[in-house]
């Protein structure tokens, strides 16, 4: 009995995101709002399913899953510029996609799902590249909270799937970079002063700034110690 509770959780949570979907169209929701709600009714049933089962890989497929959740990413990401066609409402779409894209890509990258055509390393550059065009483009279109949140993700989730892959930096430049951030997060701060701006709303962007390397040093804290034994 105990083994059948892990897919009736995944079943459950199928079937509760058809549900939502359905009644979407029924009720008319807009693409945006039927894909949030969705993914917040079935994600946490699917990834019960997957913590409980002893072989997770075996009863939900990596490819399948990630498929799944880059269709439910664009769809959200879709949804948000179909209601706001604007510089602001594509990196909302970026964000909402990030976010919704995170869990499963984290499920494929942990139970190998090897669909990455470029390297660990170039995906941690490419990555952080990213991450940052993010941050600067909210900047330029005045929404540099969205800007840090989407950069930040894209940053991170990168950054995190490079440690997964065997891509690991000494705890010098873990060090070095968290210095940077803090410096880069310093250096935000400061353009928000002089350009007039809250300064509440650049202090928590450059916090955001400031925070990801950190945040990357503490979640690998693990691979320091056994690198370092």
């Amino acid at each position: 009995m105990s083994r059948r509770v892990p897919e009736f959780a995944v079943v459950t949570g199928v079937f509760l995101g058809l549900s939502v979907v359905v009644t979407g169209v029924t009720l008319g929701w807009g693409l945006y709002a039927t894909v949030v709600i969705g993914a917040l009714v079935s994600y946490p049933f699917v990834g019960f399913g997957i913590v409980r089962d002893d072989d997770p890989a075996a009863t939900i497929r990596p490819r399948w899953l990630l498929a799944a959740g880059v269709v439910v990413a664009l769809g959200g990401a879709f949804g948000v510029l179909l209601d706001d066609p604007t510089p602001g409402g594509v990196l909302r779409g970026v964000l909402v996609g990030l976010v919704l894209g995170a869990p499963p890509a984290s499920y494929a990258t942990r139970h190998g799902a090897d669909v990455n055509p470029f390297s660990p390393r170039a995906t941690v550059l490419a990555g952080a590249a990213v991450g940052l065009a993010l941050v600067v483009f909210g900047l330029v279109v005045e929404q540099p909270l969205v800007g840090v949140a989407a950069g930040g993700t894209a940053a991170l989730g990168s950054a995190l799937y490079g440690t997964a892959r065997g891509v690991d930096f000494d705890p010098r430049t873990k060090r070095l970079g968290a210095a940077v951030g803090g410096l880069l997060g310093l250096g935000i701060v400061g353009v928000g002063v002089v350009s007039g701006g809250p300064l509440g709303e650049w202090l928590l962007v450059g916090t955001g700034i400031a925070l990801v390397p950190s945040l990357y040093a503490a979640l690998t804290l693990d691979r320091v110690g056994s690198t370092g034994r």
